[in-house]
């Protein structure tokens, strides 16, 4: 760096700055940018060249330069307050006039001879935002698929619980309101034995023994609806089993042959009248053989057309099971895949700031730098594989948890946390003391919502934090208050809980808590709400379902 403040770049430097995935650029206090790496070619397709002495908003669209030129000036004036560099997701502007997904972190820092730099780290994220494009529409596709076959289709996990059913369980019926348990099937669903008034006993159904592995073909049962009206159901099934070998649950296809049941027995009843006439109608004898010779040909014709549908449906079923398959397989690989390359990058970091020397101090703080991205892609690829584990609906273990132990135990794991906040934490479990669900989603949703608290906290005063309990009809709320920041539900409300979403940039964070919450809750039947006012604090509360019978 010389007196005049024009920026100087060795040979260390560049070899570091070229070899990086991201196009990297250096600004000056005036926001002109004094330096690019050769990355910004392939990513923008300008020569670095063609950039110097360019304002920095040039790599912007025009409707948004203004508005961050206001916000570069903004962080620059005010960098000495800041603890961390932020991670922005903004529209990238190329030279043919592309705009592009990208990712920016800038950080700013000051040299001895008083002139202020910035250096901007982007990132384009295009095929990032493809797969998340193409995944979510082949789930779109799947579930179209499931809800667009006539038959009813209804599928239960390892563990018995129903997890997914198409639209003709819910027209037809079939299912009730709430999920029950697999012990709870046979005083829920109604079902009974052909020809019999007796319910049938939850071993003898079809989902159950499709579970423990037999192959169910064109069982007939009788099923009561909720409308009172008495179904011949048709039911085949089988196990689910992933490519491992594990059994992963069950799943049945039932087609309704009410009508047809219906039909046979009418056909019955007439051929008994034939019989009964058949002494004193001689000379209608042919007649009534033709007759049973029709009746037989469309009921055998009517037999090979159920089948074939029934092998169409199981081929269909056999699709969706590999296609399901192949989506977690699919995100698990690209999770690794993304991990092996930060890891070897966080080695070479690691080996590069041993080699340089310890006088170049902006060699090192470009290093400590790229090490903080690299931290910050790694979060975000975990919040890639929570937010999958979350799609996935697992279903975990319920069990009675005491609400004042599990509070303990979260306030210990952030202890130093809450001292340097000093936060003020304040709960009241005397309503509903413990509650019934699985642990470990439990303990998520209060570590998120107690995190958020501290994150958002106001600069004006002390945070406080009110947790409570409620009971409700058929329902327990649980509250969490603070008085931080606050929320404009009427501009963030919609997006307020959806994947990757942040409202503010002065915190770090993934931006999935609040979506995994409400995933959570909806998973279980429940559902979480929220009030807000800007400066004053927020409220969320929780309502969990069918928690009466633990009291």
């Amino acid at each position: 760096m010389t007196e005049s403040g024009a920026f100087e770049v060795d040979g260390k430097f560049r070899a570091l700055v070229e070899n990086t995935p991201d196009t990297i650029v250096i600004a000056d206090e005036l926001n002109n940018i004094i330096f690019s790496n050769n990355k910004i070619f392939s990513t923008f397709g300008y020569l670095p060249e063609e950039v110097l002495q360019q304002p920095l908003t040039i790599l912007l669209p025009p409707a948004y330069r203004d508005i961050y030129a206001i916000e570069f000036s903004r962080f620059i004036k005010n960098y000495k307050a800041r603890t961390f560099n932020p991670i922005t997701e903004v529209p990238g502007y190329c030279k043919d006039g592309t705009v592009i997904p990208a990712e920016i972190s800038l950080s700013v820092w000051e040299e001895k001879n008083a002139h202020v730099y910035s250096s901007v780290i982007i990132r384009d994220i295009s095929e990032r935002k493809k797969w998340e494009e193409n995944l979510a529409r082949e789930r779109d596709f799947l579930q179209a698929i499931l809800d667009s076959a006539e038959d009813v289709i209804i599928g239960c996990d390892e563990n018995g619980q129903i997890n997914f059913y198409n639209q003709s369980a819910k027209a037809k019926q079939i299912l009730p309101d709430s999920a029950v348990t697999p012990e709870e099937w046979s005083d829920y669903y109604n079902l009974y034995y052909v020809g019999s008034s007796t319910p049938m006993q939850r071993e003898d159904t079809p989902l159950f023994r499709a579970l423990r592995g037999e192959v169910i073909k064109d069982q007939e049962l009788l099923i009561k609806t909720e409308a009172d009206n008495l179904l011949n159901l048709l039911v085949n099934g089988r196990q689910i089993i992933s490519k491992d070998g594990k059994v992963q649950g069950a799943v049945i296809v039932i087609h309704d042959i009410t009508a047809i049941s219906e039909n046979r027995k009418n056909m019955l009843e007439k051929n008994q009248q034939l019989l009964q006439a058949y002494t004193n109608l001689k000379e209608a004898e042919q007649k009534l053989k033709e007759a049973n010779s029709l009746l037989e040909s469309r009921v055998i014709a009517r037999t090979e057309e159920l089948v074939a549908k029934n092998q169409e449906l199981n081929y269909i079923n056999a699709s969706l099971q590999k296609a399901n398959t192949d989506l977690d397989n699919f995100i698990h690989i690209a999770s690794h895949d993304l991990k092996v390359p930060i890891v070897n990058m966080e080695a070479l970091i690691k080996i590069l700031a041993v080699c340089v020397p310890s006088t170049n101090e902006d060699a090192l703080d470009i290093i400590d730098k790229v090490g903080i991205s690299l931290a910050r892609m790694k979060q975000s690829i975990q919040a890639i594989a929570e937010v999958a584990k979350v799609q996935k609906q697992v279903e975990y273990q319920t069990e009675i948890i005491d609400l004042t132990e599990l509070i303990v135990e979260i306030t210990d794991s952030i202890d130093e946390q809450m001292k340097i906040n000093q936060v003020q934490l304040e709960y009241d479990f005397s309503a509903i003391e413990s509650i019934r669900f699985p642990y470990i989603n439990l303990k998520s949703i209060l570590y998120n919502l107690v995190t958020n608290a501290i994150k958002y906290k106001s600069p004006d005063r002390t945070p406080h934090i009110k947790i409570s309990t409620k009971q409700l009809p058929n329902r327990v709320a649980l509250r969490v208050q603070d008085n931080g920041l606050g929320i404009d539900l009427q501009k963030h409300g919609q997006k307020l809980f959806t994947m990757f979403s942040r409202l503010h940039d002065h915190v770090e964070g993934s931006g999935i808590g609040l979506y995994i919450i409400k995933r959570i809750m909806e998973n279980s039947g429940g559902e979480v709400e929220v009030s807000s006012q800007i400066g004053v604090g927020s409220t969320f509360t929780v309502y969990f379902k069918n928690q009466s019978s633990i009291f």
